[in-house]
């Protein structure tokens, strides 16, 4: 069966907040990559509080090659925003995944743990603590993306929006994905994340593990040109419904159905099957 989620982690999974790059930040603290399969960034900006001190007035995280971070990014941007560089420090993987479970310490996806862990290495590093490595450069080129010709995602993030819309386009611009190509579906997920407007929130009413899969599923399908349309929850499987495929899709349906397994297996549970369904 699908098992219960509680209402706060589903909440920071289906509609999370802080989630980008803090404008002129201050310290940024970057964790894993893409071709890792799972980083993270966080990034934070201070001012001074009067007092001698400063607090942070800013903060926000981005989520690479899994959503499993997502819910602690959430958390924790929201969490440190007004908080003093002790108090940020104070954060734990134990304290954020208790207040994802409202309180019931580490029974989450194991994923999602290990996204959490991530997370508060990304905000610890920012923060500038030693044992958790060094700041990254607030100016630099992001998480790795392309390993072939070592390009980062804030190198294709300026090349989309100075135009570069497709693949090809930001390898004439950044040289990413001009080697062996591997990175061409993460390169897509960076294009439909910079010019593609947030979609509405899934209707509350629907099963949790429907929300996450149209939340989270639904964009990285739609990057690689094969919309999710509709999730519903009968018994343990969440039964998806794909739209049309768009023009050079670069994924197909039993693609997608498997896309959507192994996402809805980190951000729900292990034992969750997936069923296409006929419109």
């Amino acid at each position: 069966m699908i098992p219960h989620l509680p209402a706060t982690y589903v909440d920071h999974v289906v509609a999370p907040g802080g989630i980008g790059d803090v404008p002129d930040a201050h310290a940024v603290g970057e964790v894993g990559s893409m071709v890792g399969g799972l980083g993270v960034r966080m990034s934070l900006a201070y001012e001074a509080d009067g007092n001698g001190d400063s607090k942070i007035v800013a903060a926000a995280g981005r989520a690479f090659g899994s959503a499993a971070p997502l819910a602690s990014i959430s958390w924790l941007a929201a969490a440190v925003d007004g908080q003093t560089w002790t108090e940020a420090c104070e954060h734990t993987v134990d304290s954020v995944l208790t207040a994802l479970n409202e309180g019931n310490g580490r029974s989450l996806p194991e994923a999602v743990e290990r996204g959490a862990d991530f997370a508060v290495g990304a905000l610890r590093r920012a923060l500038g603590v030693c044992s958790n490595g060094a700041p990254a450069d607030p100016a630099g080129p992001g998480l790795l993306v392309c390993r072939c010709i070592g390009v980062g995602d804030r190198t294709i993030r300026r090349a989309v929006r100075a135009g570069a819309h497709d693949p090809e386009a930001v390898g004439d611009a950044t040289g990413a994905c001009t080697g062996c190509r591997s990175c061409r579906p993460d390169v897509l997920a960076l294009i439909h994340d910079e010019i593609t407007a947030p979609a509405e929130a899934p209707d509350a009413d629907l099963h949790p593990a429907a929300r996450i899969a149209l939340a989270r599923v639904g964009p990285v399908l739609a990057a690689l040109g094969l919309p999710l349309a509709a999730a519903r929850v009968d018994g343990a499987a969440v039964h998806i419904q794909l739209g049309e495929a768009q023009p050079q899709a670069s994924i197909s349906p039993i693609g997608a159905v498997a896309v959507t397994r192994h996402m809805l297996r980190e951000l729900v549970g292990e034992d969750v099957e997936v069923t296409p369904d006929t419109p």
